[in-house]
Formats: C-alpha cells, structure tokens, sequence
C-alpha cells in the first residue's frame, strides 16, 4: 500500500523532501513505518523518531490524516492505503 509521508523542521532538513509517497506492507503501524524510514534516512533521522531514553513517550508530533495518533492508538496505529502522515518535531525557544 503506499501512504504519503510530510516533514517539518529538522525531518525536513534530513530527508530533503516536504514530503514523499512511501510503499510498505499491508496492515503496517506507525510503528513499523517510522522504522522504514529510519532505515532509509540512516541514524540522525532515526534518533529523532525514537522514543527517547529516560522520557515518556516520543519526543515527536505524529498526525494521521490530521489528527494526533495519541488519540488513536499511539505507536501501534494502523495504516491504510493512501493515509496521510505528519512528522513533526516541536521547537524550543526561549
């Protein structure tokens, strides 16, 4: 199935690309989908979309088709054809 990735800030930065349409199997999670991409843009994108040691939770915004995946099933959310997902890392200011 193919589902269609955006990024913000720094993801934006890592991947070169506001967004891209990704293949992955059939009934696959956010989960699952965050490990394809960390396998294809390698360890800095991946450190980014892991949940963070000594944290609650990820230290990252997940939208799917708008709407926050904390109010869906978190991580283990399930994805369908043509869904559309935001990564979106929160910046700090001061």
């Amino acid at each position: 199935m193919e589902i269609t990735v955006h990024y913000f800030t720094v993801l934006r930065e890592l991947t070169k690309k506001r967004h891209e349409k990704i293949k992955i199997k059939e009934d696959s999670t956010v989960e699952s989908m965050l490990a394809v991409l960390a396998e294809k843009y390698g360890e800095r994108f991946k450190q980014h979309v892991s949940p963070s040691k000594g944290k609650k939770g990820l230290q990252l915004v997940l939208l799917l088709n708008n709407q926050d995946i904390t109010q869906l099933g978190g991580l283990k959310t399930t994805l369908h054809n043509g869904d559309k997902v935001s990564l979106i890392l929160p910046i700090a200011g001061g």
